[in-house]
């Protein structure tokens, strides 16, 4: 499959209907990102491997018996498509504040699709199955809550969260915390975002972390694999 990029940003175009082609610097990096799509990435580093493995599950489907350390979705702004992510570990500026934040933020997919790659990782993009396709007023609703409400209101990171949701039993227990939407951690915000969408059944999202959600995802056939960008593709 050959590879795609793209961009959004402030009040979202109604007419933005088809991918932004980002065109990159690396012209092997270019792909088409579609709103909500989620990239599940891998790291390379102790904090990611332990992700990775501590959430690995036998019974996964393929690609996702070895989780991803961190995930990000995307959404239109300013005729741009972003990466929409919340994390503590990005040496970037966020592209809408201009500082860097410790925890929900925009970048231009490019550059962090880059950052996994230089480091010997990986990133795997999943896309809505084609049933499941935002409408146009679905991906002006997604810009709005990604970049009005988490972005623009500086969520900070959930690390309690986090580390709860890498339990394999406590997270389903009544004892999980309520979800709060004033701090989120990265698979915390993509879950949060497809239940308002109604593309997840409603619960907690504090249970998912990054791997769980895509399993979830993927069995439903909400989502599927679209494309895997490593330094052997570029």
């Amino acid at each position: 499959m050959k590879n795609r990029p793209e961009s959004g940003v402030r009040s979202p175009e109604k007419n933005a209907e088809s991918a932004v082609l980002l065109q990159t610097p690396d012209s092997s990096l270019q792909t088409h990102f579609e709103p909500l799509d989620i990239a599940a990435c891998y790291g390379t580093g102790f904090t990611a491997k332990a992700i990775s493995y501590g959430t690995a599950s036998l019974l996964a489907p393929p690609r996702l018996k070895i989780g991803p350390s961190h995930v990000a979705t995307f959404c239109e702004y300013q005729q741009r498509m972003l990466w929409i992510e919340s994390t503590t570990l990005c040496p970037h500026p966020c592209e809408i504040t201009k500082r860097n934040i410790n925890g929900c933020q925009a970048h231009l997919p490019e550059t962090r699709v880059a950052d996994y790659l230089a480091d010997g990782g990986r990133v795997d993009l999943y896309r809505l199955s084609p049933i499941e396709k935002l409408s146009r007023d679905e991906r002006d609703l997604l810009s709005r809550i990604l970049i009005r409400h988490f972005v623009g209101r500086e969520v900070t990171y959930d690390l309690g969260g986090a580390l709860l949701s890498g339990t394999r039993l406590f997270k389903r227990t009544r004892l999980l915390p309520s979800a709060d939407l004033n701090e989120l951690f990265c698979s915390e915000l993509v879950a949060a975002v497809c239940m308002r969408l109604g593309r997840m059944n409603r619960s907690n999202p504090t249970q998912f972390n990054p791997a769980c959600l895509l399993r979830e995802l993927v069995r439903n056939g909400t989502f599927q694999f679209c494309h895997s960008f490593t330094k052997e593709s570029s």
